[in-house]
């Protein structure tokens, strides 16, 4: 067994909501990037998902202390 703390339901919150913002993040950069320019400009919605889905990755890792 792990001497590490057990999981709280804040860990498990924190996690969860991460992983979420990670596939809304890589979600709406995938689409941006593969919409035509006119109708989706990907110069303004690529750097918000990879903004949002670094903020999800890292809120998906971080440890409590």
């Amino acid at each position: 067994m792990s001497e590490g703390e057990p999981l709280t339901p804040s860990k498990l919150a924190a996690n969860f909501f991460g992983f979420i913002l990670l596939a809304l993040g890589l979600a709406i950069t995938y689409f941006s990037v593969q919409a035509d320019f006119g109708y989706v400009n990907p110069k303004i919605f690529a750097p918000v998902g990879i903004l949002i889905a670094l903020a999800g990755g890292l809120l998906a890792v971080a440890w409590e202390d």
